[in-house]
């Protein structure tokens, strides 16, 4: 069996060689270091598919139940699976994208990574909380340091406001657990939530709301979204709209429906009118969107209201279609943000008004962005598919208004489409004329992606398998 230490070890190796690299030349590359972790990383992963995980757990403080304690939960392998493999892509990515503080950047790679790696696999409320930090600190670096100037620290401080608002209030729910169940650690607080005043049940819940909303994000807590994903540098933006926000969606899975499903199933309904209203608001505004990174930064938001639809109905069939869903997505997202960031560099607008006939000159490029497009429409075949489906079915079930949703899917495609048109098709203008296609590392980027969609496209079970527990 392989443990779930490892997987935890062995990027933090990778950061350590990246600070002994600044004393000693001999090491290998940068990149070198920070690939090979991460590939070790998924090696250990496929291992761990094959002949289980195993625990870990050392008692810190035994009095306050802080241990730091990992184990495998009912939904932890679908996210493990998006945490181990997106960020390999996006950094054969970032390689090229950044040029100034490579090492540095580097060392807030790596703290994403094993950040987020950490949080799907903690079962003690202290380390989740650690790591769920560390995650958002070392992205508000990211977008601060290696964001467009002045744009971009504005943009990070807002991100790190709402964040911090939102982890306050998790840290509370976390708080409030522990005084009523006596520990921090997540399978005995499950069993001893009827120690639980209903009146603290109701304070909990509606706390880890706020702080669902705000990291998926949920209207109206999404007033971050928009500056970090777009002033963010792309490798940056892929990591937000790929990890973190799915960490919103995991901890609602995890915590609302592992342990206040009763109050889920009484607030289901304007849980899901809400999710609803967003869906559509969202649709309608990315809609009107002429900036292609705008426009897929408020469709990532999108995708993410189908999520908490499907969440908040507190039906299984739903649950794990929201949680196919969002590893889905992550894969699509980050494919078409990287289009998005080579489509600037080549034609030095994201306007994609001012583009226009691309695909004479760039077909793989073209092949690839009308590949995503169709995957995030959820063409059947394709990785969005099976997880749309299962929400609606189960959604459905329990509140019709879900199906009202499908509607900003309608919208999607008409915006979709217009974009391909715009960018693609027509006269290629003069001062394009000496574009190039992707390079090999871009092609690897996508090829590696794909995969992953036309996989879970076809076989969604291989995700659905895993969720035993729900």
């Amino acid at each position: 069996m392989i443990n779930l230490i490892l997987l935890l070890v062995v990027p933090a190796i990778g950061i350590l060689f990246l600070i002994l690299k600044k004393f000693y030349d001999k090491l290998p590359s940068s990149e070198i270091i920070v690939l090979s972790a991460m590939v070790v990383n998924a090696i250990l992963f496929v291992l761990g598919l094959i002949f289980g995980f195993s625990g870990f757990n050392v008692n810190i403080n035994p009095s306050i139940s802080f241990s730091f304690s990992l184990q495998e939960n009912f939904i932890t392998i679908p996210f493990l699976l998006l945490a181990v493999t997106v960020p390999i892509g996006i950094f054969l990515f970032a390689t090229k994208e950044i040029k100034q503080s490579k090492v540095i950047f580097y060392l807030f790679y790596l703290l994403v990574y094993v950040s987020v790696i950490s949080v799907f696999v903690s079962s003690n409320l202290i380390v989740f909380f650690i790591f769920w930090e560390v995650a958002v600190l070392s992205l508000f670096f990211i977008t601060g340091l290696w964001g467009d100037h002045e744009k971009g620290k504005r943009a990070a401080m807002k991100f790190l406001v709402f964040t911090q608002f939102g982890s306050l209030t998790l840290l509370a729910v976390f708080i409030l657990l522990f005084l009523y169940t006596g520990s921090f650690n997540f399978s005995v607080i499950a069993s001893k939530m009827s120690l639980l005043p209903s009146y603290i049940e109701y304070i909990s819940f509606f706390l880890l709301l706020i702080t669902v909303m705000i990291k998926m994000p949920i209207f109206p807590f999404h007033g971050w979204l928009l500056d970090s994903y777009y002033y963010s540098p792309s490798s940056g933006t892929m990591l937000l709209s790929s990890a973190l926000s799915k960490l919103g969606g995991f901890a609602f899975i995890l915590f609302g429906f592992g342990l206040f499903r009763n109050l889920l199933f009484d607030f289901r309904l304007p849980l899901i009118a809400l999710g609803v209203f967003t869906a559509i608001y969202i649709a309608f505004t990315a809609s009107g969107q002429k900036d292609l990174k705008k426009l897929l930064s408020y469709s990532s938001m999108f995708y993410m209201s189908l999520v908490f639809i499907g969440i908040s109905s507190g039906i299984s069939l739903a649950v794990a279609g929201s949680v196919l869903l969002m590893i889905s997505h992550g894969f699509i997202i980050t494919m078409l943000f990287g289009v998005s960031y080579i489509l600037m560099q080549k034609t030095g607008t994201n306007e994609t008004e001012k583009m226009g006939g691309l695909m004479s000159r760039m077909p793989l490029l073209s092949f690839f962005f009308i590949f995503g497009i169709f995957a995030s429409l959820g063409v059947p075949g394709l990785s969005n598919f099976p997880g749309e489906l299962l929400i609606f079915i189960g959604s459905y079930g329990v509140a019709g208004i879900s199906l009202i949703a499908i509607f900003g899917i309608m919208l999607s495609t008409n915006y979709y489409l217009r974009v391909i048109k715009q960018s693609l098709f027509g006269q290629l203008k003069k001062t394009f004329a000496g574009l190039t296609d992707i390079s090999k590392n871009e092609l690897l980027f996508m090829v590696f992606l794909s995969f992953f969609i036309l996989l879970l496209g076809l076989f969604p079970s291989l995700i659905l398998n895993t969720l035993g527990g729900l």
